[in-house]
């Protein structure tokens, strides 16, 4: 009776473990990670130099521009999301908001929170944010109106650049990541 109970206890550990790793290949199939995609192409000044402010200060709260994308493919693509994929330590990320160049009246690179009389900016926070909703690209045209913006919040001393634009996207069924350049200073003296 004991070798039977011993054998019941062995069965239904090994049934667990079976059980367990069949629902983890499962899972991690599901939730595989993005193909690298290769449909997209940066466009603008963030995809071609280093967007920045040459005296930024702890406390402040900036907005920079990603790249304008063009798709390059024959299939249509739905961003995601977008994120940097190097924030070095005293930035920090408080989203990516996504705006319309009719609202902003035009393409705004970058914008400092709570600033009311700097040229060539605009208050940020009171544009219409569009983040959550997919930018669709036709095949051979790019993201027309939209472009994405990372909020970046500088909370201790920078030394570092902001780099790496990650974009997430789908063409159909299939989801891709991709990496785009661009580069953000916030250089401190």
């Amino acid at each position: 009776m004991a070798t039977h109970a011993c054998f019941t206890r062995f069965s239904r550990l090994v049934l667990v473990g079976v059980a367990t790793a069949t629902l983890g290949s499962c899972a991690s199939s599901a939730g595989s990670a993005p193909a690298t995609g290769h449909a997209l192409t940066a466009d603008g000044p963030p995809s071609a130099g280093v967007l920045g402010i040459p005296n930024a200060k702890i406390g402040t709260t900036w907005r920079f521009a990603f790249p304008l994308f063009v798709n390059d493919s024959k299939t249509t693509v739905r961003i995601t999301s977008v994120r940097l994929d190097n924030v070095p330590a005293g930035a920090k990320i408080e989203g990516y908001p996504l705006y319309s160049m009719k609202d902003t009246n035009g393409y705004i690179l970058g914008s400092l929170e709570g600033s009311k009389n700097t040229a060539g900016t605009r208050d940020m926070t009171k544009m219409p944010n569009y983040a959550g909703k997919p930018v669709v690209i036709r095949s051979h045209h790019d993201s027309g109106d939209y472009y994405f913006m990372a909020k970046v919040k500088i909370v201790g001393r920078i030394t570092k650049h902001l780099s790496g634009c990650r974009v997430n996207y789908t063409q159909g069924s299939d989801k891709y990541t991709q990496k785009v350049r661009c580069e953000y200073a916030l250089d401190m003296k």
